[in-house]
């Protein structure tokens, strides 16, 4: 089927489908092709799907996507349980960063758990037919928006997330506690695109123009807010120096 993308749009030459907004879905699955019915059947209906073999906290940050489908069928091998059991981090993650989860389990696993699910997460006996999967995609992500659940306000980096509505800020679901200051930077970083703040940016931004003490006091936020974080400055997963620039977000 020939696709075309310009500008966010998706055009389907094949059925004169023309999707003007999309909505972005992370399929995780260790064997894509016992799901590929859903991938195929989500292509068509306008979601942007990523498909991924595991769990990866810096894709999410990356991609932002609206829903995670995962796969927790048990794996075709004698030693190997039920991969549920090992969905346990990334379930508690996308709680964390309200993303609503939809779960696809063996027919044993899902009248075993089924009613026992936690908030933002649903259940769905798989294989099924992929329009019934659709479905409760679509009430997902329709049932957020009723509430008012966004990701507005939220950003995640790597195994952080940071929710600006309540001045809360976990790294890989452990609740970090922050001075105002050191939070503040943290925000500049993980809402910016990247970019290198000199250390008279960020004393405008975080200290505000008033402000006329040295240049240093960046430097020693920063050191702070490293520590906590469990930052290196000589091999950083977070906060990267540039020489004789200022800081920008690691890689």
């Amino acid at each position: 089927m020939q696709r075309m993308r310009e500008e966010g749009t998706v055009t389907d030459f094949t059925e004169g489908v023309l999707c003007t907004l999309t909505k972005r879905v992370m399929l995780i699955s260790p064997l894509p092709e016992r799901v590929r019915s859903l991938l195929v059947t989500l292509s068509g209906q306008c979601f942007d799907v990523f498909s991924l073999h595991e769990f990866k906290k810096e894709m999410l940050g990356a991609l932002q996507p609206e829903l995670l489908v995962y796969d927790a069928l048990p794996l075709p091998l004698p030693s190997v349980g039920h991969t549920l059991e090992g969905g346990s981090e990334l379930l508690d993650f996308a709680v964390q960063a309200d993303i609503p989860v939809l779960v696809l389990l063996d027919e044993q696993a899902y009248q075993d758990r089924s009613g026992n699910a936690p908030a933002g997460v649903e259940l769905l006996a798989w294989p099924s037919d992929a329009r019934e999967a659709l479905r409760l995609i679509n009430g997902m992500l329709e049932g957020r928006a009723a509430s008012g659940a966004s990701s507005e306000g939220v950003y995640t980096f790597k195994d952080i997330v940071l929710d600006s509505r309540k001045m809360t800020v976990l790294q890989s679901g452990t609740r970090i506690d922050l001075t105002k200051t050191e939070y503040d930077l943290l925000l500049t970083f993980l809402a910016s695109d990247g970019s290198v703040f000199s250390r008279e940016t960020l004393l405008d931004t975080v200290w505000g123009v008033q402000y006329y003490g040295g240049s240093n006091l960046v430097d020693v936020h920063i050191k702070s807010l490293r520590k906590k974080l469990r930052d290196s400055a000589s091999n950083p997963q977070y906060i990267v120096t540039v020489r004789g620039a200022g800081y920008r977000l690691a890689d």
